[in-house]
């Protein structure tokens, strides 16, 4: 009987296994982030988007240098889409192949930097993390963004690895294509290649050591060209350093911290109430911080996690834009990943089985106990409203509070074309901006006509003055507790 080296087929059999536990947490991705796409209605920021790439290429262009918030290539991607017509949940679709691939790419570039088992957490705990799949279910350029982020560093850290010069193209381009896509990744990944770098420049392998070394010492030259490649754009970005601030900075408190570690391990929204899931998340949190500091090539995390999200903190603080969570998602995968560093531990690490076991059910019920919580409840839906409100008479007159509710009702009641391409007779939709006299004066109170409150700025003064009026609760719309709307009568005397 021939003997077979212990050194074949394990390896083999090994690696077999390894690349089917990827297939099928990638296949696993999709299947969370494919269903109940048309289960929700857009928000705000996927309407102005829509409403953006439904222009002409021109008015595009000119919105996009106009505005100077958002970088250009994720709206090119999905102008070309749009040519298909597409449905609104078929134009959520790209983010989904995004989404897909950043958990692919975010899983490779981990496993390489701390093993297997570490990847492999890494690329499960992404997968089903809420915020990521709500975010690649949206028709905006984030899922782009942090796709694009991970591609990055996964190439750097294939250069460092093998030297070659195709991984050094492909880190430039991604490093280009993440500046055109989303302004807050370009930073991040700045932060976390330099960590990066800065860890192999100190690395045991004396050959990564080197290489790390001599990139840095030439990375002005990098920079430039980065900068040359980024000089069709560069005099926009450079308007949007100096647009003004949109609203008034966050006041700064411990609970901030709570918010981030929530929202980035298992909470299905912003600023939900904390849970068991939340402490648990906290726990791997504070083990991979500890794990990460004494492993070599794994310590840049905290800096792309803690150090991403304090530098992006004090951006909020110095230029307040509304302090909406999105803003802190190219920071948010270092905690994942510093969580998936702690889990990674547990899987491989010799304590009892079924200990382990049992660690890897809590995970799973948590998981998907929360991305339950975050299809149930973590979507709006404006639609139901916006149907009653189509069905209204044409001759009533339509009131809202603010520009943010216009913008939702105006895409849903008069379609997508609402704003870049209005169409005479159309239905007409006045944004009141909270003002009760701009009420007074248009309507004309012999005929009856319609107040929507909801999502936006509120108006306590519309809101006490309306609610002697009937109306009709909207729960699923924006806004707290939903929308209303509000049957304006005529008054029968001088109200």
């Amino acid at each position: 009987m021939s003997s077979v080296s212990p050194s074949g087929p394990r390896p083999i059999r090994s690696r077999f296994v390894g690349i089917s536990i990827c297939l099928g947490i990638a296949v696993g991705a999709i299947l969370v982030r494919l269903p109940w796409l048309d289960r929700s209605s857009y928000w705000l920021d996927e309407i102005l988007e829509t409403f953006t790439i439904r222009d002409t290429w021109l008015g595009l262009w000119r919105s996009l240098r106009w505005q100077a918030l958002h970088a250009p290539l994720d709206y090119v991607i999905r102008k070309l889409f749009e040519g298909l017509d597409p449905a609104d949940w078929v134009r959520r679709l790209p983010g989904i192949l995004w989404g897909t691939g950043c958990v692919c790419a975010f899983g490779s570039l981990v496993r390489r930097r701390g093993g297997e088992a570490v990847g492999l957490s890494a690329a499960l705990l992404l997968a089903l993390a809420p915020y990521h799949v709500r975010y690649s279910q949206e028709v905006r350029p984030y899922a782009l963004g942090l796709f694009l982020l991970c591609c990055a560093l996964l190439t750097l850290e294939a250069y460092l690895a093998g030297a070659r010069k195709k991984d050094l193209l492909l880190f430039y381009l991604c490093c280009l294509a993440t500046l055109y896509t989303l302004y807050l990744a370009g930073v991040v990944l700045a932060i976390a290649a330099t960590a990066l770098l800065i860890e192999d420049a100190f690395d045991g392998d004396l050959t990564r050591r080197s290489r790390a070394r001599k990139f840095l010492a030439r990375s002005p030259l990098f920079i430039g060209a980065v900068a040359v490649g980024y000089l069709p754009w560069l005099p926009v970005f450079l308007k949007a350093l100096h647009q003004p601030a949109m609203s008034t900075a966050p006041s700064w408190s411990a609970r901030r911290i709570g918010r981030f570690v929530s929202y980035f391990g298992f909470a299905p929204r912003d600023a939900h109430p904390w849970s068991y899931a939340d402490l648990f998340f906290a726990a791997l949190l504070v083990g991979g911080l500890v794990i990460a500091v004494r492993r070599p090539r794994l310590r840049f995390l905290i800096i792309w996690g803690i150090g991403g999200l304090a530098f992006l903190e004090f951006l909020e603080h110095r230029h307040p834009t509304y302090d909406s969570i999105f803003h802190w998602l190219p920071a948010g995968l270092g905690l994942t990943a510093l969580g998936a560093v702690a889990f990674g531990w547990i899987l491989k690490s010799r304590m009892w089985l079924g200990v382990r076991l049992a660690l890897v059910a809590l995970f799973l019920s948590v998981a998907l106990h929360s991305l339950s919580l975050y299809f149930r409840q973590g979507r709006s839906d404006w639609r139901p409203m916006a149907r009653f409100l189509a069905q209204t008479p044409f001759s009533e007159r339509l009131f809202v509070e603010n520009q943010y509710t216009q913008l939702c009702l105006g895409y849903y009641i008069v379609g997508p074309e609402w704003l870049c391409c209005p169409r005479a007779g159309q239905r007409e939709i006045v944004n009141l901006d909270g003002d009760l006299v701009r009420l007074m004066a248009a309507w004309d109170r012999t005929r009856p006509a319609w107040l929507v409150l909801a999502a936006g700025p509120r108006s306590e003064v519309l809101r006490s003055w309306a609610s002697s009026f009937p109306s009709t609760l909207f729960p699923t719309a924006e806004g707290d507790g939903g929308g209303i709307v509000y049957r304006l009568s005529p008054p029968a005397s001088g109200r």
